[in-house]
């Protein structure tokens, strides 16, 4: 008889492994430390935002959620700045993902700028991003990515919100 594994116990069961042998996240802090520069756990800080990492009055007109079944593993977020008519790209990394040193990108294009598709993509463990283009009244397509040990992940909108 063959039993099936859903990929997100894998996923805890790795998880709770590497916990066991003391081993931390790259870029993470073990349990009860705080790194230089950072604010201890629960305080909120404007840059742990799409919008703080994007600056300000930028608001956000859009999202898109990469799943592994019931698993987030990492958020896409547009955003638009009314003043500048500029648009801002970040992907988050969700619980699951954060503090993992993953490949992680975001992208952003302007239909007819001439400028072609703005990137960041890398290997990180919180964000990519911020990617920001001028957009005036025109329409955008915008997308990101992960790559996690489950698979790759991406998304890329038509073009739209548009003026």
């Amino acid at each position: 008889m063959r039993t099936s594994v859903r990929r997100p116990a894998i996923i805890a069961a790795a998880v709770a492994a590497l916990a066991a042998l003391g081993a931390t996240p790259a870029g993470a802090t073990p349990a009860g430390a705080t790194p230089a520069g950072a604010t201890p756990a629960g305080a909120a800080t404007a840059a742990a935002t799409p919008a703080g990492i994007c600056g300000s009055g930028y608001t956000q007109i859009d999202s898109h959620a990469f799943r592994n079944a019931s698993t987030e593993l990492a958020r896409v977020h547009l955003l638009y700045n009314a003043s500048t008519r500029s648009n801002c790209v970040v992907t988050f990394h969700s619980a699951s993902t954060s503090g993992y040193a993953l490949t992680t990108g975001a992208w952003l294009d302007v239909d007819g700028d001439g400028k072609g598709q703005a990137k960041d993509q890398g290997a990180y463990s919180s964000y990519a991003g911020p990617v920001r283009l001028a957009a005036g009244s025109r329409c955008v397509k915008w997308g990101g990515m992960i790559e996690a040990g489950v698979g790759t992940y991406t998304y890329t909108s038509s073009w739209e919100h548009c003026g």
